[in-house]
């Protein structure tokens, strides 16, 4: 480097008083002195408790676990406590406490937050070797950060000092920058990425300088980790950094290393090591480090960040600060019950208090419409947005507090906010008479932040736009019914489909009158894979599979009949064997060969739970036997994607079916890898992710909305009853020796038995075409039948004797099986499978109240499918494309969550274009 580069603030480095110990920056640049840590022995001589310091030291484990014991995880955020003074008298104070620093380059300085915590240990065992007068050069940027006036912690005494950003520095001819990697003198060796470099000036000039580099430690990956796969690749450790002494960094050793992806889209040179992501193991995470000036650039401190935000709630000037939000008076906001399974409570903030440390804040309660006791009101439209405000206030903890709920004066919510599940509706409050409760209208609409409902509304405006003008094309692959298609046909152009199954394809064929520019491919992924790269993909083939480049967001449910649990031959692999015993399951390496050949930005896999816990032994994967779910995350990561994988279940987005999947979403380099959206309604029975089915291993469970109790909602849980009250009444002729349960009225009946004539085409019910038993009771039946007014396909496939048999007998008896049992009508739908007879593997297949199965049209809404979507093939064949299915809403709230962190961030700042949109993203990402 060119002496012009660096600076001429030049330190000696000698072996005298702190500058040889190894000190840890704590909170607020507190220091943790070696010499006072333990309270030594006032008879041991400075060479004495350095070798006692040695003797002291403890090792560092390689694995994750006892990395996690060994470094605290605590408190990283935006400082708080500097001295609150202006740029003018922030220079005059750090010319007073420095007056030796002087910056050679005059640019304009930039503010920066700083850290207020950092991780403090002790634990590298660092070499006795000393340093003694040599020479280390600041290197000098284009710009620098004011020195920032602060207090340090030394000898149990806050000091004042000021602290000096700098930006990297040369020591016996080798450079030390941002981005370097050393590994550390420690057993075993530890490697840390540098992120930044400081100087801690103190006022009192009796007191070294002290000089830092905070490091963001880095590992290798293990055959259990989801890393991997890449030669030489370190992975950064999630959540754990440390600023370390400079002695300690420059008597490591400077690896030949360079980070890769990025923004940027960095590629790999000829270093020997190099690293693109942090390795987030207990979440099921790969992803590009996360870069903020407010952290000084380390993902590690973001992350801990992210981890305590709520743990220090303040107040000032009316504003409350918890977490990353300040909320105000008349605000109102969601409050977990700490029920699991309970919905949250909504509550108007009318004040907060704090006492002893603990913020409590004090609400009016509002509560949901069905909540609130009513005699004179029993049936007809209920929304699930409709509040009605109580007289009563309550008091909670702040730490209860869950987010911000946005509550207008009238029904008349803004159409834009349809897709927003924090809204609702209040014109109406509760009037005790002593006896019951009366509902009277509001004598004035309830206070609320003007400014916030503002901002809520521009930024939903802005959304709704978005997607209107960001219509990004999209190919679904193993594309059954359309379950991947439907939640985005208003948010995607989509391209192409594909499913060997020719009924599926037909069915997906009629989603071209709202997909106008969809191609279906029918064939096995691998054929079509093979023709394609044969014939290149010209873009006027219809058979041909999409251009590279040509596609935003691929997605795809390969095969899961091999995975399910429910399919007891999916036995572990023998290690000699290279694919998996069902075939089925390979299915979706085609589909990771398809995504290394189109590079998607966003590419999104389902399958079964058991996805995850599958063991193979497949010759891609290195490490031998694996399970597939990590197996298609390492596949990624080796293509440049960061990913996530989670346990998803779809009642906790508003679908009435509990439908565990997992979920796979991975995005490419230099995007930012969106999380799995927050649940919106209620789950009594939410599962959470355990990424491994060895009992032995210990890994923690982790729920998505890990802040709220598990199960907890904005809404409550969606159930049959609410599903498919609409829909008309009937059920099955009972088999010679059984009779029919008494009803008032009488509903119609029908054989149930196959129909020699019709074959597997028998249809069981009133007919093909028949009106809605009432009005839509509700925002899901609402929301499904769209302007019909008509159901088309409210019939059964037939029963055989044995099925009636178990449906006017066994299920009638008291705690059948599942497969026997009714549905519970206040309950959610289970899992549905490929066949609706009873008896069968599936649980609670027949009806809660009538002596049928459920119809084809109530499978649909099972699955959130609108009711318009038309199902080809025979009644049988619609069972299996509904049991084959993904469910609307769970996929809808990804894709919603993909726009929100991918695309409108960027589309905002692109200055909102509405033409040629997808090339202009494609430009500025390449």
């Amino acid at each position: 480097m060119s002496s012009s580069n660096i600076s001429q603030d030049v330190i000696e480095l000698e072996d005298s008083g702190s500058d040889s110990d190894f000190e840890i920056v704590e909170s607020d640049f507190q220091i943790i002195d070696r010499e006072n840590v333990s309270n030594p022995d006032p008879r041991l001589n400075n060479q004495q408790r350095k070798t006692r310091k040695v003797e002291h030291y403890e090792e560092i484990s390689d694995s994750d676990e006892d990395i996690r014991s060994d470094f605290r995880e605590l408190s990283v955020q935006p400082s708080t406590r500097h001295d609150s003074v202006s740029d003018k008298g922030k220079r005059k104070a750090a010319d007073q406490s420095a007056s030796h620093y002087t910056p050679s380059t005059q640019s304009s300085p930039t503010k920066r937050s700083r850290h207020a915590k950092y991780s403090s240990q002790s634990n590298l065992n660092i070499t006795t070797e000393t340093v003694t007068n040599s020479r280390l050069s600041w290197i000098q940027g284009e710009s620098f950060d004011l020195p920032e006036k602060t207090t340090f912690e030394l000898h149990g005494k806050e000091e004042k000092c000021v602290k000096i950003s700098r930006n990297g520095f040369e020591y016996n001819g080798m450079t030390y920058k941002r981005d370097d990697a050393v590994m550390l003198s420690a057993k075993p060796p530890q490697h840390v990425l540098l992120c930044s470099f400081f100087t801690i000036k103190f006022d009192n000039s009796d007191i070294h300088d002290r000089h830092y580099v905070h490091g963001h430690f880095l590992k290798f990956p293990t055959i259990k980790s989801v890393s991997g796969n890449r030669d030489d690749e370190l992975f950064l450790r999630h959540g754990q950094c440390q600023s370390i002494h400079l002695k300690v960094v420059i008597k490591g050793r400077k690896l030949d290393f360079e980070m890769i992806g990025g923004k940027g889209g960095r590629r790999r040179g000829d270093t020997k090591y190099f690293c693109q992501f942090v390795d987030q193991p207990l979440h099921s995470t790969i992803r590009e480090p996360i870069l903020e000036d407010r952290f000084n650039n380390c993902d590690s401190c973001r992350s801990r960040h992210e981890k305590h935000k709520y743990d220090k709630p303040h107040t000032a000037n009316n504003i409350l600060h918890f977490g990353d939000e300040d909320f105000h008076i008349n605000e109102f906001v969601f409050i977990d019950p700490k029920i699991k399974g309970g919905p949250y409570m909504i509550g108007h903030l009318q004040d907060w208090s704090k006492n002893e440390g603990q913020v409590d804040i004090k609400v009016r309660r509002l509560k949901r419409y069905r909540e609130v006791k009513r005699s004179d009101v029993t049936t007809g439209f209920m929304s699930e947005r409709h509040l009605i405000a109580m007289d009563t206030i309550e008091s909670y903890p702040v730490s209860h507090i869950i987010g911000k709920a946005y509550v207008y004066p009238s029904e008349d919510i803004p159409k834009n906010s349809e897709n927003s599940p924090n809204s609702f509706w209040c014109s109406e409050r509760s009037v005790s008479n002593g006896t019951s409760l009366n509902i009277v209208p509001l004598q004035k609409p309830l206070k609320t932040c003007s400014e916030c409902m503002h901002t809520k509304k521009r930024y939903q405006q802005d959304l709704q736009d978005c997607i209107q003008a960001c219509k990004f094309p999209a190919a679904d692959y193993f594309s059954g019914a359309g379950g991947f298609i439907l939640p985005g046909i208003e948010i995607f152009d989509w391209k192409s489909a594909n499913d060997i199954e020719e009924t599926a394809c037909s069915t997906l064929h009629g989603l071209k009158h709202f997909a106008r520019n969809l191609i279906v491919h029918q064939g096995k992924l691998s054929d079509l894979l093979k023709y394609t790269i044969n014939k290149g993909s010209p873009t006027n083939n219809p058979i041909a599979l999409p251009v590279p480049g040509s596609i935003f967001m691929m997605s795809g449910g390969p095969p899961c009949q091999g995975h399910s649990r429910i399919n007891h031959a999916n036995n572990i692999v023998p290690d000699d064997v290279f694919k998996s015993k069902d075939p089925r399951n390979d299915e979706v390496y085609y589909m990771l060969s398809e995504v290394s050949r189109l590079q998607p930005y966003v590419v999104i896999i389902e399958n079964v739970a058991a996805f995850k816990d599958d063991k193979v032994s497949v010759g891609q994967l290195k490490e031998g036997e694996d399970n597939y779910g990590r197996g298609t995350m390492k596949e990624l990561a080796k293509m440049g994607y960061s990913c996530r994988l989670s346990l998803v279940d779809s009642r906790s987005y508003g679908t009435p079916q509990n439908r565990q999947r997992i979920f796979i979403i991975g995005v490419k380099s230099g995007l930012v890898l969106p999380h799995f959206p927050d649940p919106s309604h209620t789950n009594p029975r939410v599962t959470a992710t355990i990424f491994s089915n060895n009992k032995d291993d210990v890994i923690k469970p982790f729920y998505i909305g890990q802040r709220n109790t598990p199960g907890t909602g904005i809404h409550p849980a969606r159930t049959i009853y609410a599903a498919i009250s609409d829909l008309p009444s009937f059920e099955y002729l009972p088999p010679p020796g059984h009779s029919r349960t008494p009803r008032r009225p009488q509903i119609p009946a029908f054989n149930g038995k196959r129909d020699s004539l019709a074959g597997n085409n028998t249809r069981i019910g009133p007919g093909t075409s028949i009106s809605y038993a009432s009005e839509a009771q509700n925002d899901f039946q609402r929301a499904k039948r769209g302007n019909l007014r008509k159901v088309k396909d409210h019939y059964t496939s037939y029963c055989t004797e044995g099925a009636l048999s178990i449906i006017f007998d066994k299920s009638r008896q008291p705690n059948p099986p599942g497969c026997n049992r009714r549905a519970g009508i206040d309950e959610g739908f289970n899992t549905l499978l490929t066949s609706s007879t009873p008896g069968g593997k599936g649980t609670g297949v027949i009806h809660p109240s009538q002596d049928r199965k459920f119809t084809v049209a109530e499978r649909k809404r099972a699955m959130g499918w609108p009711d318009w979507h038309v199902l080809a093939g025979t009644p049988l064949d619609q069972d299996r494309q509904t049991g084959n299915g993904v469910c609307f809403e769970s996929v809808q709230a990804i894709y919603l969550e993909i726009v929100k962190e991918i695309i409108l961030p960027w589309w905002l700042k692109a200055g909102k274009p509405s033409q040629n949109v997808f090339q202009k993203f494609k430009e500025e990402h390449p």
